[in-house]
């Protein structure tokens, strides 16, 4: 019998898909809380002492996130049609609405007096074409790393369009299996700067590799655990060394590959969790309300903290990092829990109806 079809194991990860789901999302927001709004100067003790958690543990949550989507998306045995179909409802809605929320609070402070720059270029200076371009890139592309005007919601429209050619994909995987993947890790892996697209494409197709092949990655992490907690070690180990004490000129490929080993370890951690009962249904259920709006929360929270703070001590902005984060989580947490008892229809239409 195939790891596809193994019952057990098959009911194992997706508890454990679904345990991630805030965590990942975390992971996220402790990136973005390093990441929004950068410190003046020379901090070498500040930055040495988030990495671990802002990008060794914070850039993990989005390739994850493709990993599951892949998976998740091949596995179902929906239609094409029907599969788009229901991604219109769960992923292009709420990307719409989202950013329009986001836009028409621009427009209110414009509207009031306080025309905000977007990117770098003034709203008075808007065209219609400018507006309608903040739907896709803010009116930069940026060598691919592109974002809306709700920036994390790249991740969104960038799954929208793996969606649209998932049957193109389909082909080029199962004919071509791992040298696909290996092709795509090369790109990846020798793309500088954010590289989004290799990113997408890469994590996405991951995933559906297990699906396309019929195997299951929790039953195949679980029975190469030592394998796959001893990279895991070796990698994070390496990067966080590596950015921290003694630079390499392969630093970012050795970040890029812890961040490829982190993910198996997660499902791991994810499933010990599950089978233990360590489970919570609040987070899950408000992980994409949460994800739509901290960012805002964050990049608020930064600005205030390194303008009122600039010339503190690293060991203040160390506390200020982790303090962000927590009050960030707690808020986004907030209007997910304000959404979901006041405003249900709208929080049910805002999040795909997850």
């Amino acid at each position: 019998m195939s790891t596809y079809y193994n019952h057990s194991y098959y009911k194992r990860l997706s508890e454990a898909i679904n345990w991630l789901r805030f965590p990942l999302i975390f992971l996220i927001i402790m990136l973005h809380c390093y990441s929004v709004q950068k410190i003046d100067g020379n901090h070498e003790i500040y930055q040495g002492t988030v990495y671990s958690f802002s990008l060794w543990l914070g850039e993990t949550g989005v390739p994850a996130f493709f990993f599951i989507s892949g998976y998740l998306f091949y596995i179902s045995m929906k239609s094409y049609g029907q599969k788009l179909k229901t991604r219109f409802h769960t992923l292009f809605i709420p990307y719409l609405l989202w950013n329009l929320i986001l836009l028409s609070i621009y427009i209110i402070l414009y509207a009031i007096g306080y025309p905000q720059k977007i990117n770098g270029k003034s709203m008075v200076d808007y065209s219609i074409i400018d507006y309608l371009r903040l739907f896709w890139d803010r009116g930069s592309y940026d060598d691919g790393n592109f974002v809306p005007l709700l920036c994390p919601l790249w991740y969104i429209r960038n799954l929208i369009i793996m969606s649209i050619f998932s049957p193109l994909f389909y082909i080029v995987i199962r004919y071509t299996r791992e040298l696909f993947l290996i092709i795509m890790a090369i790109w990846w892996l020798s793309t500088y700067h954010n590289a989004f697209i290799p990113q997408t494409v890469l994590f996405f197709c991951l995933g559906s590799y297990f699906s396309i092949i019929n195997m299951n990655p929790l039953q195949i992490a679980t029975e190469n655990k030592t394998i796959v907690i001893t990279l895991f070690g070796i990698f994070a180990a390496g990067d966080i060394f590596s950015h921290v004490a003694i630079g390499t000129p392969i630093n970012l490929q050795l970040h890029r590959f812890a961040l490829i080993f982190n993910i198996p370890a997660l499902i791991l951690l994810a499933d010990f969790c599950v089978r233990h009962g360590y489970t919570n249904k609040l987070f899950p259920n408000s992980a994409f309300i949460v994800f739509c709006v901290h960012y805002p929360i964050v990049v608020l929270l930064r600005k205030i903290c390194i303008s009122k703070f600039s010339g503190s001590s690293d060991y203040v902005h160390i506390l200020l990092y982790f303090v962000c984060v927590i009050i960030a989580t707690l808020l986004s947490i907030g209007i997910y829990c304000i959404l979901e008892k006041y405003f249900p229809k709208f929080k049910n239409i805002l999040s795909g109806n997850r």
